[in-house]
């Protein structure tokens, strides 16, 4: 992707990695901004995975509403972003985090998804073409000076996020997370 960013830049393509030219410092500084800034946009299906938590002492909770039971979150570069909470296979929404500390009111067998840094080598092809354009926006800023075309840049990737979104999303089925009793007696007809 480094490399292609700069071709498409119209810059020199670099010929070891950590070589310390310009090109090189430029792209790879823009290559590791853009894959947090994309896997933190979006759930990336590939960068995303599920993790039992482990408890955490005591004296690390600092929660008032759920003092008895503290679990440790991953920290960044590790996790990037929690999704969702389960207690065994249910989907937990009476919880707290405070830092890297989740409190809740059971002891065990919590579970978090999270949204982890990708690996460059698993990334889906739309994926890296978002990639590649929020590079290839890091390198005109960087080295051509050219903010203009880099705005563009950036807009593409936008463009390319938002159709990417609802294509990677399918994979998974739609859920409501919240189910309200008052909306469901709405919804049925009474007699």
């Amino acid at each position: 992707m480094l490399q292609n960013a700069l071709i498409n830049t119209g810059n020199n393509r670099v010929n070891t990695l950590y070589e310390g030219s310009d090109e090189y410092v430029v792209a790879d500084t823009a290559f590791d901004a853009s894959i947090k800034l994309l896997s933190s946009m979006h759930t990336w299906p590939f960068a995303t995975t599920v993790e039992k938590l482990v408890r955490a002492p005591d004296e690390e909770n600092k929660s008032r509403n759920f003092p008895e039971n503290a679990f440790r979150i991953p920290a960044p570069p590790q996790v990037l972003h929690v999704k969702e909470i389960y207690y065994q296979n249910a989907l937990l929404v009476d919880y707290e985090i405070m830092g890297f500390i989740l409190s809740c009111r059971y002891s065990d067998d919590i579970y978090a998804k999270v949204v982890r840094e990708a690996p460059g080598a698993i990334w889906h092809p739309m994926a890296e073409q978002i990639l590649t354009l929020r590079v290839e926006a890091g390198i005109l800023r960087g080295l051509n000076e050219d903010f203009k075309e880099a705005d563009n840049r950036e807009d593409r990737a936008d463009n390319w996020l938002m159709m990417a979104r609802p294509h990677l999303d399918q994979q998974n089925p739609a859920r409501n997370m919240y189910r309200s009793k008052v909306a469901a007696a709405r919804r049925t007809r009474r007699v």
